[in-house]
């Protein structure tokens, strides 16, 4: 570094202002390299605004078109019906077909309702013990005490439940909270009637099959059922009822277009698929009819908002891929090129989202449009798009249903048994051919002939031992017993069995399942599994005596379930289960097909619809790898770059600017040198004898 006292002596030699001269000739050196370096920053920086603001553009854009692509933006439905205090439609779904439903309500769903006797305190002590809750159809008397006989019918698909009640909560309030904290769809309530005290009401889910029957088992063992003390006042069933049922469950009983149906809940949403509906009232035989029809008006405002989306994109865009008026420095309009108007990645972008909008959606066919031109959007000059409304509004009102398929994803088939279950952004959209090579079939086990069994209808069980274990999937059941009673039919049976199989802990849980029928021609049970593939087996691994006597379970592998095999356009494809898939690398890769049995040639067609299409494209272009991201990325390290030459500049003009300083330093030095010999010499004149001034 230079010292202060040299650097404050420069230009006293030569009375030149060097300090000052070394910086201007410093910044002269410096405003070339400096000019590029920041009118590459502020080009780079400008272009990263402008990625940013096309990339928040595209993002509108894209929702615009998800709109059109959802089911909601062109399948919903509006409904009218009459106006009635017995049933309302509250909630339509895309997928309800349009028509008419006729229906009547005969009977409302309620719930079972039970009341203990009643408390001084809710602190009073219950009684200790286990009681047991099983859910079935109660029938009570005129007293609202079960039936002694033949007062509940178990629903053998629910587990029952256990609520333990001990020291830490014996009380009435304790029995209360230990009910409502088991979550199995009862509800407690401590309710204080006025008069006699506080009660405990015990309350089912609505529904004929959702009733209680309620066991008590005291703490060490006594007393039972039948006491009025402790625990067991909470007794219903068919032994003792200390429990008053206020209220039986029911369920809600309808007619739709005269078929009879009941629901054990007054919110139904499973009679028409897409459509939701509460009972509020029985008000039998008077009919309500719901006309449900397809949202033409809201399907039309989303188009409309799509095209308006569209214009209000490339308005947005123009800043930076276009030319704009600005003011300069002088106060003149002068046009300026936005920093985008000439690269040609977004060039490319903007030209596929064109052709897009102009061209025939891939994948259409058997279709009145193709393209959206057809039904009256057009393409203007400036390339911003308008609507006819003649033709637009004719092709909404004659064939609304082509204006669903152009804009939104459509699959369709030749043959039901093969159809298109999902698809992914690699599918290409188009026709493709399938053949079925290898069918797809559910593996089973086929029980021997029936042994005597000569009593049907009305099988009587009892006395008999009917235990087995099976095997479904890979995964062993418990030990299962068929319950002792008297079967109607072997469909009865069958019902049984399938149930037992199906509630076992281990196979549910491995999400397996079955169906048990009865084959009459070779009077025999079958069991088959719920799952299609190599891995699908039923099989019988322990049986007794009677069950292999008597139903023909005997200990036997059943026969493996087969996996489909299949081509997709000639080229094979991979098989799972019962789902085929296209190999990889091919235009329909991440394509599955659903395959029935009995299949063996289909086609099947896939399109992603306009709105589809212009998504995924833009999908393509906003993705964190994609093609925006890419660039911005790139752009980034380029600034990085120009801040290290920024730093490499300074660094040379500093070195440059000290060479400089030292180069003056040396020339006033010289100067310096000869001001003094200069005045040595003025001296020496004026004492020489002829030169001398005097």
């Amino acid at each position: 570094m230079i010292d202060n006292n040299i650097i404050q002596s420069l230009g006293v030699g030569s009375g030149i202002d060097t300090s000052n001269l070394t910086k201007q000739l410093t910044n002269i050196e410096r405003t070339a390299p400096q000019n590029r370096i920041d009118t590459k920053r502020e080009n780079t920086e400008n272009q990263i605004s402008d990625f940013g603001l096309i990339s928040s553009a595209m993002a509108t854009l894209q929702d615009a078109a998800e709109v059109l692509s959802n089911p909601e933006g062109l399948y919903s439905k509006t409904a009218s019906y009459t106006d009635s205090t017995a049933l309302v439609p509250v909630e339509l779904g895309t997928d309800v077909q349009a028509g008419s439903y006729t229906f009547t309500v005969e009977d409302v769903a309620s719930s079972q309702s039970l009341t203990s006797a009643s408390f001084s305190s809710v602190d009073d002590a219950v009684g200790e013990g286990v009681l047991t809750f099983r859910f079935g159809n109660a029938t009570a008397d005129g007293a609202g005490a079960m039936l002694t006989t033949g007062g509940f019918s178990a629903d053998t698909d629910v587990e029952d439940v256990q609520i333990t009640i001990d020291s830490s909560n014996n009380s009435l309030e304790g029995l209360r909270d230990a009910i409502n904290d088991a979550d199995f769809g009862v509800q407690a309530t401590i309710i204080n009637d006025g008069v006699d005290g506080y009660l405990l009401q015990i309350t089912a889910e609505s529904g004929a099959n959702n009733e209680l029957e309620i066991s008590v088992a005291e703490a060490g063992g006594s007393p039972t059922d039948n006491d009025d003390t402790g625990l067991s006042r909470f007794t219903f069933n068919e032994t003792a009822s200390q429990l008053i049922q206020n209220q039986g469950g029911n369920d809600a009983v309808l007619t739709i277009n005269g078929l009879l149906v009941n629901r054990e809940s007054n919110t139904i949403d499973d009679i028409v698929q897409g459509l939701k509906l509460d009972v509020l009232a029985a008000d039998p035989g008077v009919p309500v009819t719901i006309t449900v029809s397809d949202d033409k008006a809201f399907a039309e405002q989303n188009i409309r908002d799509f095209v308006e989306a569209y214009n209000l994109f490339l308005d947005a865009i123009k800043p930076a891929t276009g030319t704009t008026e600005k003011k300069n420095e002088e106060g003149d309009s002068e046009k300026v090129a936005g920093s985008l108007a000439n690269d040609a990645m977004t060039k490319s972008m903007l030209s596929k989202i064109k052709s897009v909008i102009s061209s025939a959606v891939p994948g259409l066919s058997g279709t009145a449009f193709t393209s959206v031109g057809a039904i009256g959007i057009r393409t203007e000059l400036d390339g911003s798009m308008s609507i006819d409304d003649e033709t637009f509004d004719k092709a909404i009102d004659e064939n609304f249903e082509a204006i669903q398929k152009l804009f939104a994803p459509d699959t369709s088939t030749s043959d039901n048994s093969v159809f298109i279950n999902s698809y992914n952004d690699n599918t290409a959209a188009g026709e493709y051919e399938i053949e079925i090579t290898t069918q797809p079939t559910r593996g089973g086990y086929e029980g021997g002939t029936l042994g005597g069994i000569t009593a049907f209808p009305n099988f009587d069980t009892t006395g008999q031992v009917y235990d087995f274990v099976v095997n479904v999937n890979g995964t062993s059941s418990g030990t299962l017993t068929i319950p002792e009673a008297v079967y109607a039919s072997q469909e009865d049976l069958a019902i049984t069995l399938q149930t037992l199989i199906n509630s076992d802990t281990d196979v549910a849980d491995s999400g397996s399942s079955v169906t048990v029928s009865y084959d009459s021609v070779n009077d025999r049970f079958d069991i088959t599994s719920g799952k299609y593939g190599s891995s699908s087996n039923v099989s019988i691994t322990t049986a007794s005596t009677d069950i292999t006597t008597d139903l023909g379970f005997a200990v036997a592998d059943g026969t493996a379930g087969t996996t489909v095999v299949g081509t997709v356009n000639g080229v094979g494809g991979f098989g799972s289960a019962n789902v085929l898939l296209p190999a990889l690398g091919q235009p329909s890769e991440g394509m599955a097909m659903l395959v029935g049995e009995g299949a063996t040639t289909a086609t099947v067609n896939f399109s992603r619809g306009f709105a589809g299409e212009l998504e995924n494209l833009l999908d393509e272009f906003l993705d964190r790898n994609g093609l925006i991201a890419t660039r911005e990325t790139s752009l980034e390290s380029s600034l990085g770059k120009l801040d290290d030459d920024q730093e490499a500049l300074d660094r040379r003009m500093s070195s440059y600017e000290e060479r400089l300083m030292n180069q003056f330093i040396a020339m006033e030095r010289i100067i310096n040198s000869l001001n003094s010999s200069g005045s040595f010499l003025d001296s020496l004149i004026d004492t020489l004898p002829f030169t001398a001034t005097k």
